[in-house]
């Protein structure tokens, strides 16, 4: 097994390469706001922490990070299979400007907070707790509303890559 930094000190990148190659996660589009001003980022990890709970780690310094601090609301939408180009606009460093994204792929409507239209699976949240950890807060918030489709796929990401489950 790989402790955090050994891959660099003992040259074992080919297992930590391996390791990251078999870890594969959903791909969930976190947004906070409303119609007239929101902000929205893809998250790299999210979990479901118990019945009425989720935790999710978002970069510190994002712009939707912020908002959920002020807020204290958003919603997680479950990207579907056919929704890696909204992956591809709401991740990476680049992504500042939510209104890069056409809204025509977002739903204001249901919650008053914007959800991705078409996506498998939409929670509505209330920040319960934040941890900041270097570069990341971790957000353990209640799940306070979901909607799910039972026909759709989620869009998996893996070693940087999309593909349908």
């Amino acid at each position: 097994m790989i402790g955090i930094g050994e891959a660099d000190q003992t040259g074992k990148d080919g297992q930590l390469r391996r390791y990251r190659q078999v870890f594969v996660n959903g791909v969930n589009v976190v947004l906070c706001g409303n119609a007239d001003r929101f902000q929205g980022a893809a998250i790299a990890w999210g979990t479901k922490v118990e019945k009425n709970h989720a935790m999710l780690s978002l970069s510190r310094h994002a712009a939707v990070t912020g908002c959920i601090r002020r807020s204290g609301v958003f919603t997680v939408s479950v990207l579907a299979s056919g929704q890696s180009d909204i992956a591809r606009q709401y991740g990476g460093k680049a992504q500042s400007d939510p209104r890069a994204i056409d809204e025509g792929a977002l739903d204001f409507t249901q919650w008053g907070i914007p959800v991705v239209k078409d996506a498998c699976a939409h929670l509505r949240c209330a920040v319960k707790q934040t941890l900041t950890i270097e570069d990341q807060e971790l957000v353990i918030a209640r799940i306070l509303d979901v909607t799910a489709s039972e026909s759709l796929a989620p869009l998996i990401y893996d070693h940087d890559h999309y593909f349908p489950a």
